[in-house]
């Protein structure tokens, strides 16, 4: 916020309607809220789910740990090679001492790692080394798709987020999806722990002193 032009007031209501669980807000309405350009409205959403980003990777799963695969993109595509509007994620949870879900992620595979459809070992061992803590307990894998063993939560959870982004955003490319990943496990953490979103997102608005590296309004998404 530091050095913007947009009052603080209209800050407060971006950070409030992006907090909302049940629709949070875009750049086009968010616009018209706080009467700001669209550029100006996509820049102060982008700012708080960079915060929200940067918080999350400070936060590692521990305990025990579960990771499934899941894809974002087209729902259904039987052919073996990779369709240019399907990214693949590793779902991955901790679990408190019922076994329930305590804290998720959902991360991006970059493309390296996936061989005609199959994720190979170095997706594990490089989402274990940047997401899991590493006197983590118990680490479990499933990456196969039509694996018996795979994780039926996260996989709930993996397609719960597709429908929430393709419902208010219409749809997200590769560049800003993984903001948007963050953004929606973000809320979900915070209600696992009935924790007011609003609060703590503004705190850590305020708190955080990251700034963005890039800024090309020109590569901005419609509706973000």
């Amino acid at each position: 916020m530091a050095g913007s032009r947009t009052s603080l007031h209209k800050w407060l209501t971006a950070i409030f309607l992006i907090s909302r669980t049940d629709t949070g807000t875009n750049a086009v309405a968010l616009s018209k809220i706080i009467s700001v350009t669209y550029k100006t409205a996509w820049l102060i959403l982008h700012k708080i789910r960079h915060a929200i980003s940067t918080a999350d990777r400070g936060t590692l799963l521990s305990g025990i740990v579960q990771v499934n695969s899941a894809v974002y993109g087209k729902p259904y595509n039987p052919y073996f090679r990779n369709h240019p509007q399907e990214h693949y994620l590793l779902a991955g949870s901790s679990l408190d001492i019922h076994g329930d879900p305590s804290y998720f992620k959902l991360k991006l595979v970059p493309k390296i790692h996936i061989k005609e459809k199959l994720f190979q070992r170095s997706a594990a061992l490089d989402f274990t080394q940047q997401h899991i803590e590493s006197h983590t307990s118990s680490i479990e894998f499933v990456t196969g798709r039509f694996s018996s063993k795979r994780f039926r939560a996260l996989i709930a959870f993996a397609l719960q987020a597709g429908k929430s982004i393709n419902k208010n955003f219409h749809g997200i490319g590769q560049k800003y999806l993984q903001h948007y990943l963050d953004e929606f496990c973000f809320k979900v953490n915070l209600t696992l722990r009935e924790a007011p979103i609003f609060q703590h997102l503004a705190h850590l608005c305020t708190a955080s002193n990251a700034k963005l590296s890039f800024f090309n309004p020109q590569n901005m998404p419609i509706c973000a």
